[in-house]
């Protein structure tokens, strides 16, 4: 789901805890009320520490600071123009549009590729999944569908895709029930997560154990709405919030990096490859978007080294079937219910678990909490329960957890398949 500039600030403003609503409708030298005020932060708005912004009680200088930054990117930190930037694919999906990937290529493969025009950008070695990739630069003019086309029929042999986008499974409603928490986590008990960029400074994160490694983009960017929530949902911890595993390590992948072109295949083939060389056990990933050939096989070498990957199944409605990674086999995918155990309205179906996503307080930017709704905020519950049952990767262990998962689950009914709901 991208963002354009006006709905990114919609989001923004939804992020914002109560109190700085009321603090910024009042701020005479912004504007008189919520929106007339907002509507004149622009990108170029000066925060002065020492000018009437600093003086606003609560920290709320440094806190427009972070909103105006805030207001030009999206759910995952990228530029809230980026869909201008994209291509797409024959279907219609997002893709980058002057890049290709090439699976495992060989030799031959790549120079075949250089022979018709293309530029190799990236190679990367994935040796946890036994896997490698390299990202090509189209020749000028060509598009992404003719691109693809023609390193197929050139190299039938080799394996070429789409350099697919990928989004995050949730979106923010305005209001203000914290996530229950997973009994008997330990320091010692860890998991991962793929998603955009994480506050670390949050209050809910503070305390937080959470290693970090960046896929993406050229600068280390400030933290995104949608990764923090989800961070805050798996170790967050402050006051009366607590989500589901706080005590835990978490290991925080950025796919996006603040990029325009962020969130690719190749991105999440990278930290998929990172969390199998730190072992994490069980990995979240509230990302979804189309089929691709890399994606896949990193996912299928994943699953079959015995690591869990919990995905959503993304928002498209209840008619349509689950996104990738979620559909694809071995991958826990989850869809979202309310309180009642009703399936959120917009969930994808065809997922074989579930949790509450509807109104779910998390983590807001720049500071305090909102509530959440999406199938994104869905799977943390499911990864955390899984990741209290497995310590290390192993296909008996993980069919083992996934076993014990249905057994304490309630059972649903829904397009008539069975829906466990994790709790």
């Amino acid at each position: 789901m991208k963002l354009p500039g006006v709905f990114a600030l919609g989001v923004v403003l939804a992020l914002l805890p109560a109190g700085a609503s009321a603090q910024l409708g009042g701020l005479g030298g912004v504007g008189g009320g919520l929106g007339a005020g907002l509507g004149r932060l622009g990108p170029g708005l000066p925060i002065n520490p020492n000018g009437p912004l600093g003086a606003v009680p609560g920290n709320l200088g440094r806190d427009l600071d972070t909103l105006r930054r805030a207001t030009d990117i999206d759910l995952v930190g990228r530029p809230a123009n980026t869909l201008r930037l994209l291509g797409h694919d024959a279907q219609g999906a997002p893709v980058v549009r002057d890049e290709v990937i090439a699976v495992s290529p060989t030799e031959t493969g790549i120079s075949v590729a250089r022979q018709l025009g293309f530029e190799v950008i990236e190679r990367d070695q994935l040796d946890a999944l036994g896997l490698s990739s390299a990202v090509l630069r189209t020749p000028r003019g060509m598009d992404p569908v003719q691109a693809v086309t023609t390193l197929r029929q050139a190299d039938p042999t080799g394996s070429y895709d789409f350099a697919h986008v990928y989004n995050p499974s949730g979106d923010v409603v305005r209001a203000d029930n914290s996530a229950a928490s997973v009994p008997g986590v330990t320091g010692a008990m860890r998991i991962g997560m793929i998603d955009g960029p994480v506050n670390k400074r949050h209050s809910a994160l503070s305390a937080a154990a959470i290693t970090t490694a960046r896929f993406a983009g050229k600068s280390e960017p400030p933290g995104s709405p949608h990764g923090t929530a989800i961070a805050s949902l798996l170790v967050g911890k402050d006051g009366d919030f607590a989500g589901y595993l706080p005590g835990a390590t978490l290991y925080a992948a950025d796919v996006y990096g603040g990029d325009g072109s962020g969130g690719t295949a190749s991105d999440i083939a990278l930290a998929l490859n990172w969390m199998a060389a730190n072992r994490i056990a069980v990995t979240n990933i509230s990302l979804a978007g189309p089929s691709n050939a890399l994606l896949e096989a990193a996912v299928k070498a994943f699953v079959q080294k015995g690591y869990i990957l919990v995905a959503a199944v993304g928002n498209d409605g209840p008619a349509a079937p689950p996104n990738y990674p979620a559909a694809y086999p071995g991958v826990i995918a989850v869809t979202s219910v309310d309180t009642d155990g009703h399936l959120q309205l917009d969930a994808n179906t065809g997922g074989r678990y579930a949790a509450l996503g509807v109104n779910v307080r998390a983590a807001a930017l720049p500071r305090g909490y909102s509530r959440v709704t999406g199938t994104s905020y869905a799977a943390p519950a499911v990864a955390a329960h899984l990741a209290a049952l497995v310590d290390s990767p192993d296909p008996f262990k993980r069919q083992e957890a996934t076993s014990k998962l249905v057994t304490s689950a309630v059972k649903l009914e829904a397009g008539g398949s069975a829906i466990y709901l994790i709790r």
